[in-house]
């Protein structure tokens, strides 16, 4: 009996335990996923980015070179033509050329709809004032812009195009000509479309993927269509790349014209750097294996949308979030802390309970008559001597407790308090947030609580509760409610789920 995660959600699958054909389908995927390889990519890169295509520009020698190797790769793959006449390419004025290829869905129903994994393949040539930041007159090879995204549709298609078991929707493989010039080619495609526009449901574009640095992606576009993040997430969890979802949309590469159609968009991308529109953005200078992560999150990426049973639309509220991050940095902020129910802060605790540091005006420590210089030596009768312990209590008291506070002079007396707010039971406040249905985004997190002490952090999205999803806030609350003794929490942090272990406080 074989243990394995299935492609596109963090799902654990005993094979054994299966139907033949599912576990058949399972094992086919895994074997293309796994047939993915840094040497593979490599390759592709080494031909695309090589002197003799002279910087792949549009409309020149070294393009039209260019999108001969990639037809050539693509009929290899046994796909289909998806340009014009049903041939592989698209051209338009002034000599340029999309490259397009498709792998029909396998049903009868879900196959009409269109899911398209793209990049652009041209680059600067010998670069200029405009698109270069220099030296000019040497050849820009663009390995990272855009050879690396290249060699990862690529591939895709190859290991696609492979599978035993078919996917449900058509996959149409788009190369992208001058997009450095102005997005040109997606333009063109979109004003002239090889497929029925109102059928594309799903765009994935690669552009710069070539340069990953501690793990760190950027992804735009997750909020185009609800539950993309959890798709994305849900991909990645063999690669545990670190993903900055951006909402931000910039006009600077192919995924843009088709968010303006409102079609659903995702874009990958490693970041800028010191070569980028140089001559010096070359082969030696690429992170393989990194292309190699990302490929892989792409890979399990599609094959989720192709055979989901369905697909959300376009999210319209994207529009407005897509102006700039100050949205995202704005929702995402946390709440502010709480009053402390007590109200005192302290320098030390020892073995004579908590000497106090501040008491602080308006809480029920001040109101109680508690000072600074002051120590609390006893909660209710039971002795206190450690910091934990005293928040723990402060969190959990429900009814009114009786302090021995000792005073600066020695004296001690009895002092009856009651906590402002309700107990703490797990030290966490949460929003819902409509682009992510089936997850609360963490808002604020209680000090020294069952939530802190697991490692809940702020921005942490919680997907499931104990192993098992919700579909709403009021089921997330209701399982919260009924939790007793141990609770676990599955968070998308940063794109990477992490499963954390709460041991709930229960009594003083």
């Amino acid at each position: 009996m074989t243990l394995l995660r299935s492609l596109g959600f963090a799902t654990v699958v005993l094979i054994g335990a299966l139907p033949s054909s599912f576990a058949a389908e399972l094992s086919t995927r895994l074997s293309a996923r796994n047939s993915l390889t840094a040497a593979a990519l490599q390759a592709h890169v080494a031909v695309l980015a090589d002197d003799t295509f002279e910087g792949r520009e549009a409309g020149k020698r070294g393009g039209r070179a260019a999108a001969g190797y990639l037809v050539e790769k693509l009929k290899s793959f046994g796909l289909q033509g998806a340009g014009d006449s049903g041939g592989f390419l698209q051209e338009f004025h002034p000599e340029r050329r999309n490259v397009l290829a498709q792998l029909p869905g396998s049903d009868p129903e879900l196959r009409k709809e269109v899911i398209i994994i793209c990049a652009h393949y041209d680059h600067v040539g010998y670069g200029n004032s405009r698109n270069s930041f220099g030296p000019f007159g040497y050849i820009h090879n663009g390995a990272d812009d855009n050879a690396s995204g290249v060699a990862g549709v690529l591939e895709a298609a190859r290991v696609l195009s492979e599978l035993k078991a078919p996917l449900k929707r058509t996959i149409m493989f788009a190369f992208w000509d001058a997009e450095e010039s102005g997005l040109f080619g997606s333009k063109h495609w979109l004003a002239r479309p090889t497929a029925t526009l109102a059928d594309v449901r799903f765009v994935v574009n690669l552009d710069m993927i070539g340069r990953l640095r501690n793990d760190q992606v950027e992804v735009y576009g997750s909020r185009t269509a609800a539950g993309a993040r959890a798709l994305l997430t849900g991909a990645n969890v063999e690669e545990r790349l670190t993903f900055d979802y951006k909402w931000e949309m910039r006009e600077d590469s192919d995924h843009a014209p088709f968010f303006h159609k409102r079609i659903p968009v995702v874009m990958l991308h490693t970041g800028k750097h010191d070569d980028y529109h140089r001559p010096s953005d070359d082969v030696e200078k690429l992170n393989y294996d990194g292309i190699l992560k990302v490929s892989r999150v792409v890979l399990e990426t599609l094959i989720a949308v192709a055979d989901a049973d369905e697909l959300p639309r376009f999210r319209l509220e994207s529009v407005n979030e897509a102006v700039s991050e100050r949205r995202r940095e704005a929702f995402e902020l946390p709440y502010p802390t709480p009053p402390g129910r007590l109200g005192v802060s302290w320098h030390h605790v020892d073995d004579d309970g908590i000497h106090i540091s501040h008491v602080q005006v308006g809480t029920p420590a001040f109101a109680a008559g508690l000072r600074h210089g002051e120590r609390i030596a006893e909660w209710d009768g039971h002795e206190l001597n450690s910091e934990e312990q005293f928040q723990r209590l402060v969190m959990q008291q429900a009814e009114p407790v009786n302090l021995t506070v000792v005073g600066r002079d020695g004296t001690s007396r009895e002092v009856a308090v009651e906590l402002q707010g309700s107990p703490v039971r797990i030290g966490v406040s949460w929003a819902e947030d409509d682009a992510e249905p089936g997850s609360v985004l963490v808002k604020r997190v209680v000090d020294n609580s069952p939530a802190q002490r697991a490692g809940l952090l702020t921005r942490d999205r919680i997907v499931q509760i104990n192993g098992k999803s919700f579909r709403s806030v009021p089921e997330f609350e209701a399982r919260l409610d009924e939790a007793q003794g141990k609770l676990t929490f599955t968070v998308d942090r940063d794109g990477v789920l992490e499963t954390l272990e709460l041991q709930l406080d229960t009594g003083a």
